[in-house]
């Protein structure tokens, strides 16, 4: 048998480091983009537990906001049905503004949120000018024993007639309810 000179060892040696090499690199190159996406994912749950803490470290701010407000809430029995109450209201300044008829809005089911009521109203559709479109929104937040919101809203121009919008939109009532 031949003995390995110390040359051809250090030529093995340098040869099994550049294959080891080779290998981090492709392994390197395969698991970036894993290593991406979990750095996104971990961005994001680091943002999320930073906006929970200054929601936490503002609790005291929004305990008296919700105390400054919950008196101007309404409140209804529990076995009340509230949808008639809602409907009466918004259709009634929905005719006035020129936006619609009661017929246009249809309730949704009753949602618990905290010690909170929310009652999605859908109006599916409806047909008037912007103007009456802010006026009923704005006549609907400044009902007496009215707290709503809108949180979807869709509006399209309506062809051939000038200045026409139509559309669609959610309304949120929020009460609270009582024995």
């Amino acid at each position: 048998m031949s003995t390995i000179s110390s040359k051809e060892k250090n030529m093995l040696l340098i040869g099994a480091v550049v294959v080891l090499y080779g290998i981090a690199a492709v392994c390197y190159k395969t698991q970036m983009p894993n290593w991406k996406k979990e750095q996104k994912i971990y961005q994001s749950a680091e943002k999320k537990l930073q906006d929970e803490r200054a929601l936490i470290a503002a609790r005291e701010t929004w305990k008296d906001e919700y105390e400054t407000v919950r008196e101007l809430m309404p409140v209804f029995p529990y076995d009340k049905d509230v949808d008639t109450h809602w409907l009466r209201i918004i259709g009634a300044v929905a005719s006035e503004k020129g936006l619609g008829t009661p017929q246009n809005f249809q309730p949704s089911k009753e949602a618990e949120v905290g010690d909170v009521y929310e009652l999605p109203i859908d109006c599916k559709t409806w047909e008037g000018s912007l103007d009456s479109l802010v006026t009923f929104l704005y006549e609907l937040g400044t009902q007496e024993n009215a707290m709503m919101d809108v949180r979807k809203l869709f509006i399209q121009t309506v062809n051939n007639k000038p200045g026409t919008l139509r559309g669609s939109f959610t309304l949120y009532s929020a009460y609270m309810r009582s024995h």
